[in-house]
C-alpha cells in the first residue's frame, strides 16, 4: 500500500475518503419532498425503540467544519428530544481523570428506549493524539480493539448503534476551518486544537485507520458526505433508520431462539473440592492478628490514597459463607471518608433497562479510594444462569466482557480482588438451621435461600466455569476457606494486604524507572 509522512513525521495510510466520490449534492426541492418522509420514518423508528426497549446510541464524528453539531441539532429537532441526551467529551473532570477511561461513557449510555448521541464518542479523543504525534501506533490500534469489543457487546446486549462519519475534501476543508476561525466568537463552540484541525491529511489517515479496525457488521461505519448540508442531513437520518432496523432484526432472532432448560446433573468433580477446610483460627491469638492486620490496612489504603491508587474488593461465594462479616472487618480497617461497601441486590428497573455492567460501573472507585462489593458483575454467570434467569449466549459472552472491564480496570491502576468463600454443604445447612433458631437472624435466611442449595451441583459447575475463565493474571480469584470464620476473614485482610503492598511497591518502582538523571 502506497504510504506519505504526515506532519508527525510518520508515514500514514493513503486514507480510504480518496476513494469516497465526494460533491454530491440534493437540491431545495428534492430536499423539501424527501425530508418530511425521513423525518417521519426516523420519528417512527424512535417509537419503535421505546415500544421495544432498544437503546440507541448515535456517534457522530467527522472532520471540523463537517457539521457536526448541525447534525446534532437536527436528530433533536426530527425525533422526540424528550427522550434523546447529547453528550460531549471535549473536557475531562476531576471525576473522570481519578476514574478507568471508559466509565465516562459507561455513565451516558442510553437505557432502554432512549437516545444517547455522542459528539465525537471515544473516537475523537483518540483520532486527534494519533494523528498529532501524541499516541503511537500500537496504542491506537489497542484502543481500537478495545473500542470494537465494546460495540460487540453493547450490540450483543441490544443496543442499536449507528456510527457516522461527516467527511469534507482538503479544499472544501480548509475554506470551512478558515471561515470558522473568522468567526470563532460567534459560531465556533468546540475547542480548537491547532495541531489535528489543520492536518487534514493526518486526522483522515487516522480516521482511516479506526474505521477500518471499528467497521463491523454489528456497528458499522456510515461514511457520510457532508459538503452539501441536504445530502448530508437526508443521509444521517438514514443511516440512524437503518441502525435501528439491524437492532429490530437481531431482536427478533433473539426472541424466535429456543431456551436452555437449566442443568440438574449431580455429579460434579469441582476444583473446590481441593481446598483445605480444616483450616482453623487460634482464639487465642485471632483478636490480636485481627487488630495488628486492620492497622497495616489503615496505613497501607492511607498511602494508596496519598498516591492515588484505587481499590475494588469483590466478595462472591455461598449463601451464609460469612461475606458479611469478612466485609465488616475490612471496612473497620479503611478509613470511612475514602471507603464503600455496595450491596447487590435484585437489579433495579432503571438498572434492568441498561447492559448488566452499567450498575457496576457507576461504582468505579476514583483515584484513591476503596469499593466493596458485596456480591457483583460475577451474578451474570453464577445466579443467572443457574436460575435461568438469562439466555446461554448471553451468559456464555459475559466472561469475556468482565475479563474486558476488568483490564481496564486494573490498566488504570485500580487494585482489584476478587474473593470466593468456600465451605462445605454441611456447614452451610448447620448456619442455616442457626438463622433460623436465633431471632436476631432469622432476617437473614430467605426462601430463596433453601432453593438456592438444592442447586448446589449447579452452582458448583457454575463457579469453576467462572474460575476458569475470569481468573486472569490482573485479577486473579482468591479461594477462601470459610468453615471457620475467623480463619476466612484474617486471610481475607492478609490477602488485601499483601495486594496493597504490591500495588504500592510497584507504584514506587514505576518512579524510580521514570526519574530522570541528574
Amino acid at each position: 500500500m502506497k504510504r506519505r509522512p504526515d506532519a508527525s513525521g510518520r508515514k500514514s495510510e493513503v486514507p480510504m475518503f480518496e476513494n469516497v466520490v465526494l460533491g454530491r449534492r440534493c437540491s431545495d426541492k428534492k430536499f423539501k419532498e424527501e425530508a418530511p418522509v425521513l423525518r417521519m420514518k426516523l420519528f417512527e423508528a424512535q417509537r419503535r425503540c421505546l415500544k421495544k426497549n432498544i437503546p440507541l446510541l448515535i456517534t457522530v464524528a467527522g472532520v471540523d467544519g463537517a457539521g457536526r453539531g448541525a447534525v446534532i441539532n437536527l436528530l433533536s429537532e426530527w425525533m422526540d428530544n424528550k427522550h434523546v441526551h447529547n453528550h460531549v467529551f471535549w473536557m475531562e473532570t476531576d471525576d473522570e481523570r481519578e476514574r478507568p477511561r471508559d466509565w465516562r461513557y459507561w455513565l451516558r449510555f442510553p437505557e432502554a428506549g432512549s437516545v444517547g448521541v455522542f459528539f465525537g464518542g471515544w473516537y475523537g479523543a483518540a483520532m486527534r493524539l494519533f494523528c498529532t504525534g501524541e499516541m503511537s501506533e500500537m496504542e491506537f490500534d489497542s484502543r481500537m480493539h478495545h473500542y470494537r469489543g465494546l460495540e460487540e457487546s453493547l450490540a450483543a446486549s441490544g443496543m442499536a448503534m449507528a456510527k457516522i462519519w461527516l467527511h469534507l475534501d482538503k479544499k472544501e476543508h480548509a475554506e470551512r476551518l478558515r471561515k470558522r476561525l473568522e468567526h470563532r466568537q460567534v459560531r465556533h463552540f468546540t475547542p480548537y486544537d491547532k495541531k489535528a484541525s489543520e492536518n487534514y491529511e493526518a486526522l483522515a489517515s487516522a480516521a482511516s485507520r479506526a474505521i477500518t479496525l471499528t467497521d463491523r457488521s454489528f456497528a458499522p461505519w456510515i461514511i457520510v458526505d457532508a459538503a452539501d448540508a441536504h445530502y448530508r442531513d437526508l443521509a444521517v437520518a438514514r443511516a440512524v433508520i437503518a441502525a435501528v432496523e439491524r437492532a429490530e432484526a437481531e431482536q427478533e432472532a433473539r426472541n424466535a431462539r429456543p431456551k436452555e432448560e437449566p442443568s440438574t446433573r449431580e455429579n460434579v468433580i469441582s476444583t473446590l473440592d481441593a481446598i483445605d477446610l480444616s483450616v482453623r483460627a487460634d482464639p487465642a491469638t485471632y483478636k490480636k492478628e485481627l487488630e495488628d492486620l486492620q492497622d497495616e490496612l489503615r496505613e497501607l489504603t492511607y498511602q494508596a490514597w496519598k498516591k492515588g491508587i484505587s481499590s475494588t474488593i469483590v466478595f462472591e461465594g455461598w449463601d451464609a459463607a460469612g461475606k458479611g462479616g469478612c466485609i465488616r472487618r475490612l471496612m473497620a480497617g479503611i478509613d470511612a471518608r475514602i471507603s464503600r461497601a455496595i450491596p447487590i441486590g435484585v437489579p433495579t428497573d432503571e438498572e434492568l433497562a441498561h447492559h448488566y455492567l452499567w450498575r457496576f460501573w457507576r461504582h468505579i472507585p476514583r483515584a484513591g479510594f476503596v469499593t466493596v462489593y458485596d456480591r457483583s458483575w460475577y451474578g451474570r454467570v453464577l445466579v443467572e444462569r443457574v436460575e435461568g434467569l438469562t439466555a446461554q449466549e448471553d451468559w456464555s459472552r459475559a466472561y469475556a466482557e468482565i475479563n474486558l472491564f476488568e483490564e481496564q480496570l486494573t490498566a488504570d491502576g485500580n487494585v482489584l480482588v476478587k474473593f470466593w468463600l468456600h465451605m462445605s454443604p454441611d456447614e452451610q445447612l448447620r448456619r442455616f438451621k442457626e438463622r433460623e433458631e436465633t431471632p436476631w437472624k432469622q432476617y437473614k435466611i430467605t426462601p430463596d435461600d433453601w432453593r438456592n442449595r438444592e442447586r448446589w451441583p449447579d452452582y458448583v459447575r457454575a463457579a469453576d466455569e467462572m474460575f476458569l475463565r475470569t481468573s486472569t493474571n490482573y485479577a486473579p480469584w482468591h479461594i477462601i476457606a470459610a468453615e471457620d470464620k475467623k480463619a476466612a476473614r484474617l486471610a481475607v485482610l492478609r490477602t488485601c494486604r499483601d495486594a496493597l503492598k504490591n500495588a504500592l511497591k510497584n507504584a514506587e518502582g514505576k518512579k524510580k524507572k521514570h526519574r530522570p538523571e541528574k
